[in-house]
């Protein structure tokens, strides 16, 4: 008689801790997505809350949520080639986008889409419209100088 309740005693605590290993895994925990001490920065953002995406140079990409919210994502490496309007994929296992997930551009070439340049994100940082404004001077003032260098070394 002991054998039984012993079983169903085992399979109940077996549920009990997949459970909290599910409901520890849930989309959106604070743990996950926010590093400690942290309130501006997440490593990951749920895909299903990205409304659009647009790189800003071969260093930044901007992700616009649903909620109007803003997140620039740097890349820790430079990603050579990778401009604004560029056509890209990205390439996750999760139903969120990570820092470290991978992000590659992709070229037309009359069959299809022919990758290119890949490289792996970093943290999303949430910024302002303001923020956002000041980074992209800074980016065309960085991009106007580096033509400027370039004519000059040219004449």
């Amino acid at each position: 008689m002991n054998l039984p309740k012993r079983i169903t005693a085992a399979v109940a605590l077996s549920l009990t801790v997949l459970a909290g290993a599910s409901i520890a895994a849930e989309p959106g925990t604070a743990d996950f997505d926010v590093p400690p001490g942290d309130d501006k920065s997440k490593f990951c953002l749920q895909l299903i809350r990205i409304d659009s995406s647009r790189i800003l140079d071969s260093q930044h990409m901007l992700f616009i949520m649903t909620d109007k919210r803003m997140y620039l994502n740097t890349f820790p490496l430079d990603c050579s080639g990778l401009k604004p309007g560029d056509t890209y994929k990205v390439r996750t296992s999760l139903n969120r986008l990570c820092n470290q997930d991978v992000i590659t551009k992709l070229t037309y070439g009359g069959q299809g889409f022919i990758p290119g340049v890949s490289c792996g994100l970093g943290m999303f940082e949430e910024v302002t419209e303001e923020q956002v404004d000041a980074l992209k001077l800074e980016i065309k003032a960085k991009k106007q100088k580096a033509t400027t260098q370039k004519q000059d070394n040219d004449q």
